[in-house]
């Protein structure tokens, strides 16, 4: 026989997230026996919805999503006491902006420099490039710490600023869409498609593990996609699938995919 614990969370589903699926059930009965708000780590968006679908059930609570601003990818839950209760998402935003060439310094850069500290991936939200730098969302307990402690990014000098006053910062949205077709919504034709690679190299990228859809690793080229799904493939960017439209003569499908700038 298993522990309690583990069997009250036999229902989640298996993988990666189930313990920090289990771990949110723990705050939605500490909200309802404390009365108190509680709040999530940042999520992806693929555990964002099964925590979601956990929190309409019988063990949740009332709750909201929030990443920082509107259309964040990666959003944490305030799980509340009473419907009507306001919620405090405790995230604010931190302001990088290096001394060299930002037109050298891209994303992954800046992530990297920001985990480098130390930080858990968790308690960071989406990373925005802005005209000077980049904005990142972070839980407010460690964005102290990271204002304190971040001063480089490459080989560049970062001046830090903290915006706690719910002030966004404004973002440049740089990226291209693009209009294809495919023979079907199946991963592996896609990701064929949208990196111009061919379907065995798109399979043998699958199997590697080497892609994730809302933020889940996917090993199986079968699965088909939806409309809004986010594709990372490692080593070659991120494409967002915007748009599913009817299909060609030929019987193929139309897809609008919105790949932003990897600078």
């Amino acid at each position: 026989m298993g522990s309690s614990r583990e069997r009250r969370f036999s229902h989640l589903p298996p993988g990666e997230g189930r313990e920090k699926l289990a771990r949110i059930l723990d705050q939605a009965e500490q909200c309802r026996r404390t009365y108190r708000q509680q709040v999530t780590d940042f999520l992806e968006p693929y555990l964002r919805k099964a925590a979601q679908d956990l929190l309409r059930g019988p063990e949740g609570v009332p709750h909201v999503a929030d990443g920082g601003y509107e259309g964040a990818e990666r959003q944490r839950l305030v799980l509340l006491p009473h419907e009507d209760d306001w919620p405090d998402s405790r995230i604010c935003w931190l302001l990088g902006e290096p001394s060299g060439n930002v037109e050298t310094i891209g994303h992954r850069d800046y992530l990297g420099a920001l985990l480098g500290l130390g930080i858990r991936r968790e308690k960071v939200g989406d990373l925005k490039l802005t005209e000077r730098g980049c904005a990142v969302a972070l839980d407010a307990d460690v964005a102290p710490y990271v204002e304190s402690q971040w001063r480089q990014v490459r080989q560049s000098d970062l001046s830090i600023r903290l915006i706690d006053d719910g002030n966004v910062p404004a973002f440049v949205d740089e990226g291209e869409e693009r209009t294809l077709t495919v023979a079907s919504l199946r991963l592996d034709a896609l990701i064929a498609a949208i990196w111009h690679l061919s379907r065995s190299r798109a399979d043998e990228a699958i199997g590697r593990g080497l892609l994730k859809v809302n933020g889940l690793e996917m090993t199986d080229g079968s699965k088909g996609a939806d409309e809004g799904d986010i594709l990372s493939l490692r080593g070659f960017g991120r494409a967002i699938l915007r748009g599913v439209g009817g299909e060609t003569k030929k019987g193929r499908i139309r897809l609008t995919v919105w790949q932003p700038a990897d600078r």
